[in-house]
């Protein structure tokens, strides 16, 4: 299992724009992908609707991405790209 780290700068929290390339993202992987909060909330990042149910989630929040299976290490380098391409 291996894990990354996301602030979120943006004035407007995570917005739904955002989740949306998060759970993109996600289902370009096979492996199981979590999405958990500072407050220990976590949910599976690949279905739009369980990142929606933790909403609001706002600036200055701390999300843990964590990756199990297969090919955790590409989906972790995925988001890794992902987050220096969009600003969360």
């Amino acid at each position: 299992m291996t894990s990354y780290t996301i602030k979120i700068n943006d004035m407007g929290g995570l917005t739904s724009r955002s989740s949306a390339e998060l759970v993109e993202e996600a289902n370009h992987h096979k492996c199981d992908i979590r999405l958990k909060l500072e407050n220990g909330d976590e949910c599976d990042l690949k279905s739009i609707m369980n990142v929606f149910a933790l909403a609001p989630i706002s600036r200055g929040a701390v999300l843990t991405i964590t990756f199990s299976g297969e090919d955790e290490d590409s989906a972790k380098a995925g988001f890794e790209k992902l987050c220096n391409e969009y600003s969360f």
